[in-house]
């Protein structure tokens, strides 16, 4: 069953937007019962954690099962073998991964986490085992183009999850409780995605298959996986390098400001998930054309993050005004403010990295998103070695950096009347994002007025260009369409 790609969209993204609804009420149960060090502990020791994981890789080739699913599906041909493997590679990592984290328990002391948060371990190998379980469902799901039903178990998930911890938070306040939430939700998706799949095929059924084709299989999603290598490396060397030069309390806000930021950058990710099986689809039933998706999608995308970003600058101040961010938490502010411009950009690199890579052409993105995730750790550690006062503006302006390095790469690559139209549309949002933060950050008792004069003239910017595709308004529900009309080329 074929389900609405652009109803994926809407419930990929609503799962967010509920995430983030519920999550209003957890900033404030998080900044008024947890301490900012205890925080920064549990962020550093999930920084870990994620580390260990880089060395239970898939090497991509779950990925690169799933497109060739996916392109089968599209023929109208038998998947189980592609599901079954799905769920033998999920099954073993998953547990092997879970089993090291408990093993490695004497790293984390010895790198001076407190012996109390070394449960938080156990708690997370059971979550570690129950979302590969969900992931090969969902890769499933994503196979036969039912990204509706993904993306409502991810927002029961998220409910479920959210719900728990907050009240558990509540009650314990401690880190804890946020790990007891992650556990329940994914058991709540995993109870949704059974219910609709109804079969969980033998894996031992998906291992001729691997057999079969591992070398094609890691030849084209080795580069799939380290994309995401890469990505996750350079994220926790990050969190770890403002570990060393700047201290733990100065993690915690990195990560409240990264959580922030989450609720802007979640559209490019429930874009970029249809977008892929848009494209998978297209180039399995042999579509002579796909590279239209890209401009369709990135151009509404670009739009849509911009404004984003700017309602989220212009509103940050009010949380700890009415109440949902308290203490030294505050101190996020800033940061977040300054943060945000970057959705803009990355909704650009993710949704060409994926169009790349499903095109067969992901060593070109392997290397073009090195560059960028290289060029933000190295000007991360140069930026803090040298000159550790300016804190995390140092870490943010190597975000904008990393980022800016790869889109500029692509467009260069890629040439021709889109590439241009993306980057008049990305360097509009881009320097409007800019602008606020600047206003707010160097220009006393700005707030917010002049925020506010920016973002109606980013609206107004929007209802001249007119940058969403006539293409991708047609697919909206009706309901929707006269909201985003007047900004329809």
């Amino acid at each position: 069953m074929r389900e609405s790609p652009v109803g994926g969209v809407i419930f990929g993204y609503l799962y967010t937007a509920v995430n983030y609804t519920f999550a209003l009420i957890y900033v404030i149960v998080l900044t008024r019962y947890i301490p900012l060090t205890q925080y920064g502990y549990y962020n550093t020791l999930m920084a870990m954690i994620g580390m260990i994981g880089l060395f239970f890789p898939t090497l991509g080739v779950d990925a690169a099962i799933a497109r060739e699913g996916a392109m089968m599906h599209s023929r109208g041909l038998d998947i189980s073998d592609h599901y079954a493997a799905l769920l033998a590679i999920s099954l073993t990592i998953s547990t092997l991964y879970a089993a090291a984290l408990i093993i490695a328990t004497p790293l984390y002391l010895a790198s001076k986490i407190p012996s109390e948060y070394m449960g938080l371990t156990i708690i997370y190998a059971v979550y570690v085992i129950t979302a590969g379980i969900n992931g090969a469902l969902s890769a499933y799901l994503w196979m036969t183009g039912r990204l509706v039903t993904q993306g409502i178990g991810s927002m029961l998930g998220s409910i479920t999850f959210r719900s728990i911890e907050i009240a558990l938070m509540l009650v314990m306040r401690n880190v804890y409780a946020i790990q007891l939430g992650m556990v329940t939700g994914q058991l709540a998706t995993l109870i949704y995605y059974l219910s609709l799949v109804r079969h969980i095929p033998n894996p031992v059924r998906g291992i001729s298959l691997i057999r079969r084709g591992l070398r094609g299989y890691v030849n084209l999603g080795i580069q799939n996986w380290l994309l995401g290598y890469l990505g996750s490396v350079g994220g926790y060397a990050i969190t770890y390098i403002i570990y060393l030069f700047i201290g733990t309390n100065y993690v915690a806000l990195y990560s409240l400001v990264t959580y922030m930021l989450g609720a802007v950058t979640a559209l490019g990710g429930a874009v970029t998930n249809v977008f892929g099986s848009r494209v998978a689809h297209a180039i399995g039933s042999n579509a002579s054309e796909t590279h239209h998706l890209i401009r369709d999608y990135a151009v509404a995308a670009i739009a849509v993050s911009g404004i984003l970003a700017l309602g989220a600058a212009l509103l940050a101040p009010l949380l700890p005004l009415i109440g949902i961010v308290h203490g030294n938490y505050i101190d996020a502010i800033p940061y977040g403010i300054a943060l945000f411009g970057t959705a803009v950009l990355s909704s650009v690199v993710s949704i060409y990295t994926t169009y790349y890579w499903l095109l067969g052409r992901g060593w070109s993105a392997l290397v073009i998103s090195g560059i960028g995730i290289v060029t933000s750790v190295l000007s991360s550690l140069s930026l803090l070695a040298f000159d550790g006062g300016i804190g995390l503006y140092a870490v943010i302006l190597s975000s904008y950096l990393g980022s800016m390095v790869s889109i500029i790469i692509y467009l260069a690559i890629d040439r021709g009347p889109s590439a241009a139209h993306l980057a008049v549309n990305t360097a509009i949002y881009l320097l409007l994002s800019v602008a606020v933060a600047l206003s707010y950050i160097l220009i006393t008792s700005s707030w917010p007025l002049y925020q506010l004069i920016i973002f109606l003239l980013a609206l107004l910017i929007t209802y001249i260009v007119r940058p969403i595709p006539r293409s991708v308004l047609d697919q909206l529900p009706g309901f929707i369409r006269p909201l985003l009309a007047p900004f329809v080329s």
